[in-house]
């Protein structure tokens, strides 16, 4: 590298006085860069300046790069003139990880925590997923659509709602595009969002939040198959993204051997129950996984898995429900292995059935005539479909082996945290 003129800014990581000689290290938004100021090398004004310095002090430094064998990138700024652009205080928590806060101290200055390399890395690896699961579906040929957030009717049922005014009336915050998605499926044929979903349950768990972000996904004529395959594959080329374009983000979370996985398993929802049975689970067929159930499930497998159908009991009215056995549905949850492991999705095949759509709300507890406009669609030629929501704070959980679903959020939302 042959010396070039540089301006860069940057917030004051760190300051090492060492004799007639300043070591700072510079955080500027991609790299962390030396900048080594020598007394006999500087005006009088420069030096005085340099003492005046604090941590997080935000500057703009211009000068000469040049090679450095002590250096972490290898090279270091030699300063001709540097610039205060903003003062800080002190910082109240540690932006180092030398003396990690509590979570909760994290929190409350989640503004400065975010500053963190390891916490920037995460949102760097998170955008990274995003725009790979849109290549993807993309290339397969679905529609990018927007949908909803502010609804009438509840998505899923059920009390899990944040209710809103909304002009006089009341209406919601959605819980997911599902009755949308679905309405569009039968004009586009593959149609996809990417967007916040709103749950109000009170679940403290290291895998809830009450505002989240998912992968909705919904196709026209599909199997339950093609639902697992193109989750899995999409799961892979996310991972191959990731390891394409981060790299360095990967290196300073200590996952550099994250690799691909290169099939998944499917169980039944018979043997997922006979291997928790087994691990000395008190449960019963019919019964729904709770929190602590899958996390011993998912400690079993070492690769993705799909369990590919639920009891009709616990699964939403608008799975299909089997014909020759109505105690099934024909819900696909596909989960993430291992101790990092938790749900990535849900989803399966649809009833487009008006008349058994309207049977499985009534049994359900539902009233049908609060979904008048989604039942109606279905009598206007309504094709075969199915599709699935994948969690993205979920997905990263398992990738980055993050110990809580929080930190994958930028400012988590739970039942305990409102702000910042």
């Amino acid at each position: 590298m042959d010396q070039q003129e540089i301006k860069i800014y940057g917030h004051i990581a760190t300051i090492r006085k060492k004799g007639k000689i300043v070591f700072i290290v510079l955080r500027t938004f991609d790299n962390e860069e030396q900048v080594t100021v020598k007394k006999n090398e500087v005006s009088e004004e420069l030096w005085n300046l340099v003492n005046e310095l604090g941590r997080e002090y935000f500057i703009e430094v211009e000068g000469t790069l040049v090679k450095s064998k002590i250096a972490k990138l290898g090279r270091e700024i030699l300063p001709k003139s540097i610039k205060i652009i903003s003062k800080s205080f002190p910082p109240p928590i540690d932006l180092y990880g030398k003396t990690e806060a509590e979570w909760p101290t994290r929190l409350r200055f989640r503004y400065l925590d975010i500053r963190k390399p390891k916490v920037k890395a995460i949102f760097r690896i998170r955008s990274t997923l995003m725009n790979a699961a849109r290549e993807f579906l993309r290339k397969e040929g679905f529609v990018e659509l927007s949908f909803p957030i502010i609804i009438a009717t509840a998505t899923e049922g059920g009390a899990e709602l944040f209710p809103v005014i909304y002009f006089g009336r009341e209406a919601f915050l959605a819980q997911s595009s599902q009755l949308y998605k679905q309405s569009a499926v039968a004009a586009f044929g593959k149609v996809f969002s990417i967007a916040p979903s709103f749950r109000a349950e009170k679940s403290r768990t290291r895998k809830h939040l009450t505002e989240f972000w998912q992968i909705d996904v919904e196709a026209a004529l599909v199997t339950k198959k093609d639902l697992m395959d193109l989750q899995f594959r999409l799961v892979r080329h996310v991972v191959e993204k990731i390891l394409e374009e981060n790299e360095k983000d990967l290196k300073i979370l200590n996952l550099e051997k994250l690799e691909p996985w290169d099939h998944y398993e499917v169980i039944s929802y018979d043997e997922a129950i006979e291997i928790l049975k087994k691990k000395g689970f008190k449960i019963e067929w019919g019964e729904d996984f709770g929190a602590d159930e899958e996390r011993a499930l998912v400690k079993e497998f070492d690769v993705p898995f799909f369990i590919p159908e639920f009891p009709s009991s616990i699964t939403a009215f608008y799975y299909m429900v089997d014909e020759r056995n109505p105690k099934i549905a024909h819900r696909i949850d596909m989960m993430g292995p291992g101790d990092y492991g938790v749900e990535w999705s849900s989803g399966g095949l649809r009833e487009h059935n008006p008349d058994r759509l309207k049977k499985r709300m009534i049994e359900l507890g539902l009233r049908p005539e609060s979904f008048e406009w989604y039942l109606d669609m279905f009598n206007y030629g309504f094709p075969p479909h199915g599709g699935f929501g994948m969690g993205v704070e979920r997905l990263l959980q398992t990738l980055l082996k993050l110990e809580r679903i929080h930190e994958a959020s930028l400012y988590p939302r739970t039942p305990d945290i409102l702000k910042p």
